[in-house]
């Protein structure tokens, strides 16, 4: 049986790695407590949640 948990997981983490590929392609500058967030962490963020998702869909697929 398929656990739809694991694809509402993936939807996610494919959302938040879109969301993490926007800001570094934009360069939208965060602040956290008064340090400013170097782009490269959010590329590096993007790749590692697109490829979870990716890992979990291909999990699912076999499963």
């Amino acid at each position: 049986m398929k656990r739809p948990a694991s694809l509402v997981i993936a939807i996610i983490l494919f959302l938040m790695a879109a969301a993490q590929l926007i800001r570094f392609i934009v360069g939208l500058p965060v602040t956290a407590a008064g340090q400013e967030i170097p782009l490269w962490p959010s590329a590096l963020a993007a790749v590692f949640l697109a490829a979870l998702a990716v890992w979990l869909l291909q999990e699912r697929k076999n499963s």
